[in-house]
């Protein structure tokens, strides 16, 4: 695949992801597809990932990422992106506890690199400002 057709499979992954539809990007991703993200306990697979993106939209029910910019080299791809929604719903943390609903609104910077072979998406690095999400919440200082 080119550069330019891995760049519209990972527009296409946020499509899924702002459409807030479980299994809306498996078709998009390889069988083996693995996924680094914070917060979780290793690398996960497809069911995982999915699971880790629906906790967050529990808590946010109107989240939504805006692309910022994209970078294309060979098999990867790199999406900049703001999240932003409101903490209506319980969030659950890495250790298993619910950080109860704030109603507060949040913007938060993340990116994710994308590894695609034939089409499809092997593996994905997801890097976002968690500091940033709990500072919003008051759950911190702020910065």
């Amino acid at each position: 695949m080119s550069e330019q057709e891995n760049v519209k499979i990972a527009m296409k992954f946020f499509e899924g992801l702002n459409s807030h539809v479980p299994g809306a990007n498996r078709e998009l991703q390889a069988p083996d597809y693995k996924q680094e993200a914070p917060g979780a306990a290793g690398m996960q697979n497809a069911s995982e990932a999915e699971a880790y993106v629906q906790g967050f939209i529990e808590a946010f029910p109107d989240l939504h990422f805006d692309i910022r910019h994209t970078i294309a080299q060979g098999d990867f791809v790199v999406v900049n992106w703001m999240s932003s929604g409101t903490h209506t719903g319980g969030l659950r943390t890495p250790t298993g506890a619910v950080i109860p609903p704030t109603g507060k609104k949040a913007m938060v910077p993340g990116s994710t690199t994308y590894q695609f072979k034939g089409g499809k998406v092997t593996q994905a690095w997801v890097h976002w400002d968690m500091t940033t999400l709990l500072a919003q919440l008051g759950l911190m200082p702020g910065m």
